[in-house]
């Protein structure tokens, strides 16, 4: 197992912050009902017991995210308080598991390069379940998510589908599902005979949406969850032109050599789960298409 500080996402797709260098979210917040009742967790000895055990003595979870991702992680008009499906869970994990889940804000393309560093315990930012990550981590999968593109408001481009997608500029979050798919896109397009999507990478999920509005490319590549959240937000701005895509799991990556941790937090998802917690939070967050059960281990392909 490595050590710790104990200082505390194609083919086929409460919390303290640590300011890093991902952008916020600059949208209101999310579509959720706020008034929700989710219910409070009770420690469960057996999954808490699992812990490595620093991280039981430190009674805290460091979490990389990427807040910059709305309605899964995004901060709340503070600029401090993280708020989303994302923070909500790790909540309820933190309650089963008996410590705090306490998240760090970095960009998405850091977040195993610092999980395999030692400077986060695990992730929870929405990343995509794929074989070629799970080289270094190991991914307790919890949602289910499609890759879509937006476009502005009445699609100027007629883009009807990810093969119109060729020879067009395209928005992305670098190192996230989306940037990886555009890569795909891009080869098929070229087999095709068509040109290659022009692969416009940003930082965070935020600054992609922004070059898009300011007509700096011509749509945005991401997780269907995220862009369904940017046009419910500016609906005169965004569009969705075409379905959802590539359905591939979202998993919270653990290093591969801490199997402790990893299963500890299987656990805590299958009580999260069997309380009826993991169901309130998806009709919280509107996530209710994206529902997992089991929480099952590296199921990306």
């Amino acid at each position: 197992m490595k050590p710790r500080h104990v200082l505390p996402a194609v083919a086929a797709l409460a919390a303290v912050v640590t300011a890093g260098c991902a952008a916020p979210d600059e949208a209101s917040p999310a579509d959720s009902d706020s008034s929700a009742e989710v219910t409070t967790l009770g420690k469960d000895d057996a999954a808490a017991g699992m812990l490595p055990t620093d991280i039981e003595q430190a009674g805290v979870v460091r979490v990389a995210s990427g807040v910059s991702f709305p309605p899964m992680e995004y901060f709340d008009t503070d600029q401090t308080t993280v708020l989303g499906f994302d923070a909500d869970l790790g909540k309820a994990l933190g309650e089963v598991l008996g410590v705090e889940f306490e998240f760090h804000n970095t960009n998405f393309d850091g977040i195993i390069g610092g999980l395999n560093a030692g400077r986060y315990d695990l992730g929870l930012t929405s990343m995509i379940d794929k074989k070629e990550r799970q080289e270094t981590v190991d991914f307790v999968d919890y949602l289910n998510s499609g890759l879509a593109f937006m476009t502005l408001k009445g699609n100027p481009e007629g883009l009807a589908s990810e093969t119109d997608l060729c020879g067009h500029s395209v928005a992305v979050e670098k190192a996230a599902t989306g940037d990886l798919v555009a890569d795909d896109l891009s080869a098929d397009c070229e087999k095709a005979g068509d040109e290659p999507l022009e692969k416009v990478p940003f930082p965070d999920q935020a600054s992609a949406v922004q070059a898009l509005k300011a007509n700096r490319a011509d749509a945005v590549l991401a997780l269907d969850v995220t862009l369904a959240y940017n046009v419910s937000q500016d609906p005169e701005s965004f569009e969705i032109p075409a379905e959802p895509f590539g359905l591939l799991p979202v998993g919270i990556p653990v290093p591969k050599d801490d199997t402790e941790l990893r299963d500890a937090v299987q656990a805590a998802l299958k009580k999260v789960q069997e309380e009826g917690v993991y169901d309130q939070l998806l009709a919280k967050w509107s996530l209710e298409d994206q529902s997992l059960e089991g929480a099952p281990i590296n199921t990306g392909k």
